[in-house]
């Protein structure tokens, strides 16, 4: 099974770089060889392209919900309503909306699994290169939830 990790974020705006920072974290161990991981800088429905050619994506994200900064969530598809998710992007639009757009756009071509990781945020204010303490501490818990994903066998 083919699996990418892509890391979003804006480096220049503080806690939005939370997904740079942990696919930089994944690049320094040695990974499967069926295991790719990409940084993606300010993207939106650019995305979507990035999925082709996988089984399984894992997209690691600075996430807005109602926890406290540093929470990681693992989320599905399934997670959330279309227009209205607790955890939602800080990018162009509701990323569960832009991936079940992708989904229905692209069926054949669209990962069997999907799993987001979204890491709560404290502060993304432009210009700002280093994450606040929070989020930056829960670098290793994302990792490890990533791990999991990367090592665990499909349903």
């Amino acid at each position: 099974m083919k699996v990418r990790v892509i890391g979003i974020g804006n480096p220049l705006a503080s806690d939005d770089a939370i997904g740079l920072h942990v696919a930089r974290e994944l690049l320094k161990v040695k990974l499967p060889d069926n295991v790719e991981v990409i940084e993606a800088e300010c993207v939106g429905s650019s995305i979507l392209e990035s999925f082709a050619g996988v089984d399984k994506v894992i997209l690691i994200d600075a996430a807005v919900g109602e926890g406290r900064p540093g929470t990681v969530h693992r989320l599905s598809l399934d997670d959330g309503q279309p227009g209205r998710c607790n955890v939602r992007s800080l990018h162009d639009i509701d990323l569960i909306d832009l991936l079940r757009v992708g989904q229905l756009a692209q069926p054949e071509t669209f990962p069997k699994e999907f799993v987001i990781i979204g890491i709560e945020v404290a502060d993304t204010t432009r210009c700002r290169q280093s994450l606040s303490d929070a989020v930056r501490n829960a670098i290793p818990k994302a990792v490890g939830i990533v791990w999991s994903e990367i090592t665990s066998k499909s349903p």
